[in-house]
């Protein structure tokens, strides 16, 4: 989940960053000075009233971010306090550094002596934030915080939008009932709204039971959908992130060897994954603020494949289908053929537009793999279009990281649905 451009973000700062201090402000594991404080004079010109204060918010939805803006002078400059959380690994500790930016009406830039980023203002009062070092791209959405309030002991900080539920299904294990954690963003206003569904993947090779308890979602994802009216929820099935019951989905019969390439145990995980995505989406239809329209369902990796299978099953439900990286197995299983194309022929049932996003250097799933794929899933009846891109800095199978290349072609898609609802 934390993907080697958030790392490459922690790597970048360590040379700047200001040494480790014992009276250092903590807030929620981010450290700040402890001489750190917004400007104290009230603001007097329109630049200091919009930006002076605090903004909190998460690199990739995972990376705790604070931008503390401590002046701002009239022709713009600015000094601000750069923070960021440590992550588990190498090199990925919490640090802060004190910088120059430069602001206009709508935009903050900050640059790093191997980094640079920028800030714009939305017409809600956040701030979309986007991060680049030596070709590596994060982004983050920030909200203005109180000062005050975030400094003080156990503060409970919202890092992101998304908020982590518990989603009530009828799902029984073991003769109790299951609970499935769901990462939902909800967009302003009460709704109702229609509904979202991001489908997560795998574990790699299914052999660190530590990843299995990671909540994943993908808040670019969600902001993009948000904006365009959908509540978007993620859904952790059995056994993935805090959601109760076994994580399940194909293992070998030593689980410790991770997923099997047979293909009967592929295809019967497969088959208890789509149950736990129809419990979720049950449980979230219940809602009283999610409207009673078709879903637009996706998912990265294994939550591909499985967003096209849901909705080759269930058509009439299903808006759209967005496949990111899709495939159950990768390429390297002698079996991955005969089971991803198994997969995706059941999905061409739907029978209406999908968009397929895919990147170049996937170490699971190749292009030519991939295509290979989609041919089949075309030659059972399937409709899509295949997009794909290169990642640049880090490995295709991390697409739905960059929105910058997939925004404009999944903006067009979701136009092209609501022109054919419309018609």
């Amino acid at each position: 989940m934390f993907g080697k451009h958030l790392a490459c973000i922690a790597l970048a700062l360590l040379a700047l960053a200001a040494p480790a201090a014992a009276d250092d402000r903590l807030v929620d594991g981010v450290p700040l000075p402890s001489d750190a404080h917004p400007a104290t004079a009230p603001p007097s010109t329109a630049l200091q009233r919009q930006w002076s204060g605090v903004w909190v918010g998460a690199w990739g939805g995972t990376l705790k971010h604070i931008l503390l803006i401590e002046a701002v002078a009239e022709d713009g400059a600015a000094r601000v306090v750069y923070a960021v959380g440590g992550r588990a690994g190498p090199g990925v500790r919490p640090i802060w550094l004190r910088l120059d930016g430069t602001l206009s009406e709508r935009s903050l830039t900050v640059q790093g002596a191997r980094f640079f980023a920028t800030y714009e203002l939305t017409a809600s009062g956040g701030l979309k934030a986007r991060y680049e070092s030596a070709g590596s791209v994060a982004r983050a959405s920030m909200t203005r915080a109180d000062f005050a309030s975030l400094t003080k002991p156990d503060a409970v900080v919202e890092w992101t939008r998304g908020k982590s539920e518990f989603l009530q299904t009828d799902l029984i294990e073991d003769g109790r009932p299951v609970r499935l954690e769901a990462v939902i963003f909800k967009p302003d206003g009460a709704g109702p709204f229609p509904l979202a569904v991001i489908n997560h993947g795998s574990t790699g090779r299914g052999t660190d039971p530590a990843l299995f308890t990671q909540t994943w979602f993908a808040a670019d994802l969600a902001d993009f959908l948000n904006e365009r009216g959908w509540m978007v929820a993620f859904p952790q099935r059995r056994g993935r992130g805090k959601s109760d019951g076994l994580y399940d989905e194909g293992f070998s019969e030593d689980r410790k060897l991770g997923y099997a390439c047979d293909t009967v145990r592929s295809l019967g995980g497969a088959d208890r994954a789509l149950s736990d995505i129809d419990a979720a989406i049950a449980a979230l239809r219940r809602r009283p603020n999610v409207a009673a329209v078709p879903v637009l369902i996706g998912g990265q990796s294994r939550g591909g494949v499985l967003a096209l299978v849901y909705a080759g099953l269930n058509p009439a439900q299903i808006s759209g289908v967005i496949n990111l990286v899709g495939g159950w197995l990768s390429e390297t299983c002698e079996s991955a053929s005969a089971v991803n194309q198994a997969l995706f022929e059941r999905g061409a049932q739907y029978g209406r537009p999908t968009i397929w996003l895919y990147g170049q250097g996937d170490p699971f799933y190749s292009i030519a793999y991939s295509r290979n794929n989609f041919a089949a899933f075309e030659k059972a009846g399937g409709q899509g279009s295949f997009f794909e891109f290169s990642t640049r800095s880090s490995p295709g199978h991390d697409v739905y990281r960059y929105s910058d290349l997939w925004s404009g072609p999944v903006g067009k898609y979701l136009d092209s649905l609501a022109n054919a609802q419309a018609h």
